[in-house]
C-alpha cells in the first residue's frame, strides 16, 4: 500500500466516519480552513494539539492519522472473560476436580448437545459460549464412565460437543483454541468408531487451517481424507456422500486461496457430482455435524470466483443460484457477504449496502465477527458520499460492526 500523506489520510478517515469537513471542525474545535488546507495538501503538518483534537473527534488514535487503520484485535470480537470457563475445560489446571455432580444419561446428553448445536447454528454465539462449558464437562464425564456400546455412543456425543465448540471459537477468531477442540473431536470420533463423523472433524480442521492461512495443509488433509472415504455414488448412504462432497468443497476453497485455480475447479467438479446424488442440501448436525448439497457447491463456486479476482463471473454465478431453505444459515450469510463484496467490485454499491443490511437482520452477531464485512464497508465508505452514507444506512452499519477507519 502506497504511503498516504497526512491530508489524504485525514480525508479518508473523515469520510469513513461519514463526517463533513464542517461537522469534523465543530466536533474537534478547529477551524474548517485548517481541515480544508490539510486535506488539499496546502498544509503538510499541524500542531500536535490539533492532531489530538482531530483524532478524538474521529474516534481514532493520533497515530492512525498517519497510516491505515489497524484491523480490530481478534479478542475484541468477543468478551475474553466469557472464555475463562471454556478454557478451564479445554486446558484444566493440574489436579482440578471434576465439576460434574450427576452423571447424565446418554439420552439427556444427546438432547442437550442438540439444543446447544441449534443455538450455534442460529449464530447465537454468545449464548452458545455460555452453554458449552457444563455441556463439555458432562460429555467428558459420560465418555469416561460408559463402556461397551454405551461407551461408543458417549464418544460420539463428545465428538459432537467438541465440534460445536471448535466452530464457535473460530467465529470469535480464537483459531488456536478452536484447533484444540477440533482435534479432540477427531480423536473422540475415532474412539466412537464412526468414520463419517471422523471425516466431518477433518473438514472442520481444514476450515481452521484456511482461517489460519495454512492453505496447503487445508487442501492436503481434506483431499487425503476424501480419498480414504471415497463412496460408491450408487450404493453409499446420503450422509457418506455428503461428507465426501463437503471435504472436496473445503479442498477447493483452499486451492482457490492458494492460487491453484485449476485444482480448485477440478475438486469442485467432483463435489458437484456428489451433490447431484442428493435431492437438496442435507443437514446432518444431529449425527455427523455437517451440511452439503447443490446449493452449497454453487455458493462456494461464487466465493472461489471472488477469491481469484473475477468479480463479474461471481455476480453472474450468483444470479443463477435459486433460493433455497435447505442450506445452513452461516453458508447463506457467507454467500450474501460474498455478493456484497462482488457488488462493490462491480460498483453496484446500492446492492452491496442492501445485502449487508439483510445479513445484519438475519445474523447480527455473525456479521460483527466477519473481517470481510469490515473490509467491504470500508470500501463502500470510500466510494460513497457522506450524505448518501447517512441516508442509506451505511454510516450506521459501519458503526454497528465496529469499522476502524
Amino acid at each position: 500500500m502506497a504511503e498516504q500523506s497526512l491530508g489524504d489520510r485525514l480525508a479518508q478517515v473523515r469520510r469513513r466516519r461519514s463526517l463533513t469537513q464542517e461537522e469534523l471542525a465543530q466536533a474537534a474545535g478547529v477551524s474548517v480552513a485548517t481541515i480544508f488546507k490539510l486535506e488539499q495538501g496546502q498544509r503538510t503538518s499541524a500542531r500536535v494539539s490539533t492532531l489530538h483534537a482531530l483524532a478524538r473527534a474521529l474516534g481514532v488514535t493520533t497515530s492512525e492519522l498517519f497510516g491505515p487503520g489497524a484491523e480490530l484485535d481478534p479478542d475484541t470480537n468477543g468478551d475474553t472473560a466469557s472464555l475463562v470457563a471454556l478454557r478451564r475445560i479445554l486446558a484444566p489446571a493440574p489436579g482440578a476436580p471434576s465439576s460434574v455432580d450427576d452423571l447424565p444419561t446418554l439420552d439427556d446428553l444427546k438432547a442437550s448437545i442438540s439444543a446447544v448445536s441449534r443455538t450455534g447454528l442460529h449464530c447465537r454465539y454468545t449464548d452458545t459460549l455460555a452453554e458449552l462449558p457444563p455441556l463439555i464437562s458432562s460429555a467428558q464425564a459420560a465418555a469416561d464412565h460408559y463402556q461397551g456400546q454405551d461407551g461408543l455412543g458417549a464418544q460420539h456425543l463428545l465428538a459432537r460437543a467438541y465440534l460445536t465448540t471448535g466452530t464457535v471459537l473460530a467465529q470469535f477468531r480464537h483459531e488456536d483454541l478452536a484447533y484444540d477442540a477440533i482435534i479432540r473431536a477427531i480423536t473422540a470420533a475415532q474412539q466412537a468408531g464412526d468414520p463419517i463423523l471422523h471425516a466431518s472433524g477433518i473438514y472442520h480442521l481444514g476450515w481452521i487451517f484456511i482461517r489460519q492461512g495454512r492453505f496447503d495443509d487445508a487442501e492436503d488433509v481434506t483431499v487425503r481424507t476424501a480419498e480414504a472415504i471415497e463412496p460408491s455414488i450408487s450404493r453409499s448412504s446420503p450422509a457418506h456422500i455428503a461428507i465426501w462432497g463437503r471435504l472436496l468443497v473445503e479442498a477447493s476453497a483452499a486451492a482457490a486461496r492458494n492460487n491453484r485455480a485449476a485444482a480448485s475447479r477440478d475438486l469442485l467438479t467432483l463435489a458437484r457430482s456428489a451433490a447431484a446424488r442428493l435431492a437438496h442440501d442435507r443437514f446432518d448436525y444431529d449425527q455427523h455435524w455437517s451440511s452439503f448439497g447443490p446449493t452449497t457447491v454453487a455458493a462456494i463456486e461464487v466465493e472461489n470466483a471472488m477469491t481469484t479476482g473475477d468479480a463479474d463471473h461471481a455476480v453472474h454465478l450468483a444470479r443463477q443460484i435459486p433460493a433455497s431453505d435447505h442450506i445452513q444459515l452461516v453458508t447463506r450469510m457467507r454467500h450474501l457477504l460474498t455478493i456484497a463484496e462482488a457488488s462493490v467490485a462491480t460498483r453496484n454499491y446500492e446492492t452491496s449496502v442492501k445485502t449487508l443490511q439483510t445479513v445484519r437482520d438475519a445474523a447480527p452477531e455473525w456479521l460483527k465477527n466477519q473481517r470481510l464485512a469490515r473490509h467491504v464497508v470500508r470500501d463502500l465508505l470510500d466510494a460513497t458520499s457522506i450524505r448518501r452514507a447517512k441516508n442509506v444506512g451505511l454510516a450506521e452499519l459501519a458503526d454497528y460492526i465496529g469499522v476502524r477507519p
